[in-house]
């Protein structure tokens, strides 16, 4: 993990919009104590929301929580092993709001331990708690390229988990992200070896991406088939497509109006993990065996 800092000049200066009578006076004390790199003085800070909303309160909340992570990153890039931050991390997001970047470091400490469903949920509900402009506003916000780098993340340890880990953490599927538009989605569905039938994990998992669609009122999919290079060419592309059709037809029963088309690659596009020497041969073959949904067209 890099050292992620969000030092905040100040709240109302990045956000001229918002009248100085109208914004939350815990989100600026917070904020003030944060650049400070009082820690103890943004939590107390946070704490003070009287006459605040809901969200604005979260907000607080959370800047306290980034001034606690802070502190850990600091460490961090000083030299301080990441996994030795959980438990702290862990207690900041329960009583800060979570903020994005604290599942976004637990997604790398899990990762590490190999515990690619815990890793995989963080960094999507990292994803998501940084998209909702709700309560994470602007100047808190996960910036274009680093949305794409969890969406990712989230895509590489869902295919590499052993149990299926759902695509959406926290309510329904969506391809926009603070305008960031991500069509693209790595499906984890698991199929018999050599052939076009699901196993057990892969009928659980086409079963979340048929709920996933719906949710996003999904009109218009492509399915896009792959597989390791274990067989030939030939094969391999025979099976990708018939794999990709044996999705598309599973859908289809599942409830799925909308049109669908099947792409076969077979082991022509080979996944590009984020860092390849991590993983086995096994593994980089198991992220290679996927179908990838592209959402053409969605209602929302």
């Amino acid at each position: 993990m890099s050292a992620k800092y969000f030092l905040i000049a100040s709240f109302l200066a990045l956000l001229p919009a918002a009248p100085a009578a109208a914004a939350c006076p815990a989100i600026q004390a917070a904020v003030d104590a944060m650049n400070a790199g009082k820690t103890a003085e943004a939590a107390t800070a946070a704490t003070k929301t009287e006459g605040c909303s809901t969200q604005e309160q979260t907000i607080a909340l959370r800047v306290a929580g980034i001034a606690a992570f802070n502190e850990i990153a600091t460490a961090v890039a000083g030299g301080a092993p990441l996994e030795g931050f959980e438990a702290k991390l862990q207690s900041i997001q329960t009583e800060f709001a979570s903020p994005w970047q604290v599942r976004d470091a637990l997604g790398d400490i899990y990762r590490g331990q190999k515990n690619y469903a815990a890793a995989s949920d963080a960094y999507q509900s990292a994803l998501e708690i940084g998209s909702d402009e709700s309560v994470t506003p602007d100047w808190m916000a996960p910036d274009a390229d680093y949305i794409v780098r969890l969406d990712k993340l989230a895509s590489e340890m869902r295919l590499l988990s052993d149990q299926p880990v759902k695509l959406a953490s926290r309510g329904p599927c969506k391809v926009n992200f603070r305008g960031v538009t991500l069509k693209k989605k790595s499906t984890p569905v698991r199929y018999v070896f050599g052939k076009a039938e699901f196993t057990p994990e892969g009928e659980a998992a086409a079963k979340d991406l048929s709920e996933c669609l719906r949710s996003m009122d999904a009109k218009e999919i492509v399915l896009i088939g792959h597989t390791d290079p274990v067989g030939s060419d030939e094969a391999n592309m025979t099976l990708s497509v018939a794999r990709a059709d044996a999705l598309g037809q599973y859908l289809a029963k599942a409830g799925y109006a909308g049109a669908w088309k099947v792409v076969g690659k077979g082991e022509s596009e080979p996944f590009k993990p984020d860092d390849a020497s991590a993983y086995t041969t096994d593994q980089l073959n198991q992220l290679n065996r996927r179908v990838e949904v592209d959402v053409q067209k969605a209602g929302n």
